[in-house]
């Protein structure tokens, strides 16, 4: 209880900081809306109304759960080692993980509320809400882990901002937010549904629009293989990584 307590502050502060760099939030959103509003454009032109329909639901559904599964832990971790400020958190009596994940949680509050309210909204089946509640924690766990262990390159590569745009473009891709990956030649999609980006995005949106199918279970045992492996991985380069670590700052 008292571990609980300690990092409630934490959290806190994520959605203070939301609140007080607001126009960050908006604009992110807009900038979402906006690359949304391109590819439907895009779609509507290409498909007949009927499939543009379906179309519509999977680019808002995957568009939205890309607002709750950001890339920031990545370059909040990336900025505590390139400035030196990672020495102010190892050697103080909490945990770095926890502290970046409910941080980075907190921010993500107010748009987890927004993405509970469509779920309910675009799926009647109860189940399913329940299911993807669930699927949507170990997920989470999986991907922050993801982000971390990219973070880690930090310790070798001075200024991880240059990969930005190539790591959001992997984002994009293989996470089905221009095109369900399904749309794939079926020998490319057997493999590629079940990389890390597609289960955070293309596979949510798939499963509220066709219900939980025999599948299912195959995603969740694929994010708990993902989560086993990034988290063995983050741990191991961060004792490489922190060996060689200065703490001088860029």
């Amino acid at each position: 209880m008292k571990k609980i307590k300690k990092y409630m502050p934490v959290l806190y502060l994520g959605m203070k900081d939301n609140i007080i760099f607001r126009s960050n939030i908006i604009l992110t959103i807009i900038l979402q809306i906006a690359n949304l509003a391109v590819s439907l454009w895009v779609w509507n032109l290409l498909l007949p109304h009927s499939d543009f329909i379906n179309m519509a639901r999977y680019l808002i559904l995957t568009n939205t759960t890309a607002l709750i599964f950001t890339t920031t832990p990545l370059y909040y971790l990336a900025g505590l080692i390139s400035s030196g400020r990672l020495s102010m958190y190892i050697t103080k009596p909490i945990s770095l993980f926890w502290y970046i994940f409910l941080y980075s949680f907190g921010k993500q509050v107010y748009i987890l509320i927004l993405y509970l309210g469509l779920l309910v909204i675009l799926s009647n089946n109860f189940l399913i809400v329940i299911f993807l509640l669930f699927y949507f924690i170990v997920a989470n766990f999986m991907f922050f882990n993801l982000m971390l262990l990219l973070g880690e390159l930090s310790f070798w590569i001075i200024n991880m901002w240059p990969l930005r745009n190539g790591i959001n473009a992997i984002y994009l891709l293989l996470g089905g937010l221009y095109f369900p990956l399904n749309m794939l030649d079926k020998r490319i999609y057997s493999w590629l549904q079940y990389n890390p980006f597609s289960l955070v995005t293309d596979v949510p949106a798939r499963l509220m629009i066709n219900g939980v199918d025999t599948n299912a279970v195959k995603y969740f045992l694929a994010i708990i293989l993902w989560l086993v492996s990034f988290n063995f991985l983050r741990k191991y380069i961060f004792k490489i990584g922190i060996k060689k670590y200065e703490g001088i700052g860029a």
